[in-house]
């Protein structure tokens, strides 16, 4: 798996979003784009899946199969939660990937019967049983507590090493990016200045230094003009 990103331009109604970027990374990585809100991260992923096209410069990922997390709620209203999943992967089955995220006996339900969180784990159910080698994440713990949180986490940590694939999340917290992420991009200022930071392997961070990581992130999103308080 290899992400290469040349010389990326892209904006709208006149303001410039993504101005120049280029970046690359190899194997099979879990990248995180951090940054505040409105900073442009999910511009940026969305263009990487091809939803978006960009003004200028490429995007190349050698992708066969990916799988998209929507930060808003993607989910058909006249199929239950076990249809939603069957329909974008028909060789799945839907039991053991609702049972992942906690939504065990809940594949009867339409989506208007589930809580915000219980429909995002649902986006997340969705995207993984499609057997993707590429998953795109847009804050997608956002909505969960923080039991249901912790645990996912740490699943889709395991699916990442288990299943050898490459995951890019876009996220705010840089607790989340502290503990999950191989590589961070440190969006300032709207991509006029980035910060590539390499992390490596997650499953070898202790808490302490988990803790001591996030700390030492959030310090560098407050130097960031585009920091929200």
């Amino acid at each position: 798996m290899h992400l290469r990103i040349d010389n990326l331009h892209k904006g709208f109604d006149g303001e410039k979003i993504i101005d120049g970027l280029s970046y690359s990374l190899e194997d099979d990585f879990f990248l995180t784009i951090l940054g505040s809100s409105g900073s442009g991260k999910t511009t940026l992923l969305r263009i990487i899946s091809g939803i978006l096209k960009p003004e200028r410069g490429t995007v190349e990922v050698d992708s066969e199969r990916l799988g998209f997390v929507f930060q808003d709620d993607r989910l058909i209203p006249w199929l239950t939660a076990a249809q939603n999943i069957s329909i974008v992967a028909p060789e799945s089955n839907p039991v053991e990937f609702l049972s992942f995220v906690g939504l065990k006996g809940q594949g009867d339900k339409y989506p208007s019967q589930l809580s915000g969180g219980m429909k995002r784990r649902l986006n997340i159910a969705r995207a993984l049983a499609f057997n993707p080698d590429l998953i795109l994440m847009d804050e997608p713990f956002g909505s969960l507590d923080v039991v249901i949180k912790d645990r996912l986490i740490d699943d889709i940590q395991k699916i990442w090493i288990d299943r050898k694939i490459s995951v890019i999340m876009v996220t705010h917290d840089p607790s989340e990016a502290a503990r999950l992420s191989t590589e961070i991009m440190l969006v300032r200022d709207k991509f006029s200045n980035i910060e590539s930071i390499h992390l490596g392997n997650p499953i070898e961070r202790s808490p302490d230094e988990i803790d001591r990581i996030a700390r030492n992130l959030l310090s560098r999103m407050k130097e960031s003009s585009s920091f929200v308080q």
